[in-house]
C-alpha cells in the first residue's frame, strides 16, 4: 500500500522520535545504574526496602518512557482489568504473551512495583544491570534456578511477571510456550493471571529493527484477566515434567484462543 507524502513525513518524525527515545532509555538506564543506585544503597532499610525502591524507580522510568511514546504518536495504550489497588496482584504469577519488544516496558509501567524474570544478558549488562539487580528481578540463568527463585518471590508475596514464550512470538503462527512458567506455577501454587497483549499494527515484533515504525499509531492493548480456574484433575499426582507439559498445553490453548479473540494477527 502506497504512503502519501504527509504519511512519509509523519513516519520520518516517528522514526526520529523512536531513535531519540531508545537512546534515552539506554543511556538513562546506564546513568541510573552507575550514578543513582549507589546512593540508593545508602538509604536506610534492608534488602526488601532496597528492592521496593529499585522497582519503584524502574516503574517510574518506564511510565515516563511510555508517556513519551504516546505523546510522539508512536503508540496508544489501552488497558482493561487493571485493579485499582495494585496489591490485588500480590502473590500472583502474571503471564503475558509477547508480541513486541516493548511489552515488558508497557506492563511494568502499568503495574508498578512487580518482580520479573529477565534474560541473563539484561541482568548482567552495563545499561540496566545495576537497577535490575537492585530491584531483585530473577535472572534467567538456568531452568532450575529460575523455578526456585520465582517460587520464592511469589511465596514472599511478590507478583511475578514471566513471559512463557521466552521470546517474541512470530506473527501468523500459534503461540508456543516453554515449560518454565508452568514449573513455577506448579511449585509455587500461585494463582495464574493471564495478560493478553495485542498490538495493531505490529510494532517492533520479532525480526523488526528500531526504525521499523508504522505510519499509523499502534494500538497496544493489555487485558488483565481474572486468575485462571483450570480443571486439571490428577495433575498433582504426575511427575513434575509431565505435570508441566500438561499445564503448558492448557496455557497455550487459552492464550491462542484469547489472542485470536482480541483481533491480533493470530492464525
Amino acid at each position: 500500500m502506497s504512503v502519501s507524502l504527509g504519511g512519509r513525513i509523519r513516519q520520518g518524525g516517528k522514526i526520529l522520535a523512536s531513535g531519540a527515545l531508545f537512546s534515552v532509555l539506554g543511556i538513562g538506564g546506564m546513568l541510573v545504574s552507575v550514578l543513582v543506585i549507589p546512593f540508593m544503597r545508602l538509604a536506610p532499610g534492608g534488602a526488601k526496602a532496597r528492592q521496593r525502591r529499585g522497582r519503584w524507580l524502574i516503574h517510574t522510568f518506564f511510565k515516563a518512557f511510555v508517556w513519551a511514546l504516546q505523546a510522539s504518536g508512536i503508540l496508544r495504550v489501552d488497558v482493561e482489568g487493571l485493579p485499582q489497588d495494585p496489591r490485588e496482584l500480590d502473590g500472583k504469577l502474571l503471564l503475558p504473551n509477547h508480541p513486541g519488544y516493548l511489552d515488558v516496558v508497557l506492563i511494568i509501567s502499568l503495574l508498578g512495583e512487580v518482580s520479573c524474570v529477565v534474560k541473563e544478558f539484561v541482568f548482567d549488562n552495563w545499561f540496566f544491570g545495576g537497577v535490575v539487580r537492585e530491584a531483585g528481578y530473577v535472572p534467567n540463568r538456568d531452568p532450575e534456578s529460575v523455578v526456585v527463585a520465582g517460587a520464592e518471590a511469589l511465596a514472599e508475596g511478590n507478583s511475578l511477571i514471566v513471559f512463557p514464550e521466552g521470546t517474541r512470538s512470530r506473527l501468523g503462527t500459534p503461540l508456543k510456550f516453554q515449560r518454565g512458567a508452568a514449573h513455577i506455577a506448579l511449585q509455587s501454587k500461585a494463582p495464574i493471571v493471564p495478560l493478553i497483549v495485542t498490538c495493531d499494527p505490529p510494532l517492533l515484533d520479532k525480526g523488526a529493527k528500531w526504525y521499523d515504525i508504522p505510519v499509523e499509531t499502534c494500538r497496544y492493548r493489555v487485558r488483565i484477566q481474572a486468575p485462571l480456574a483450570l480443571d486439571l484433575p490428577g495433575i498433582d499426582q504426575l511427575p513434575p515434567h509431565q505435570a508441566a507439559r500438561v499445564l503448558t498445553k492448557e496455557l497455550e490453548l487459552h492464550f491462542n484462543r484469547e489472542v485470536h479473540a482480541s483481533g491480533n494477527h493470530a492464525p
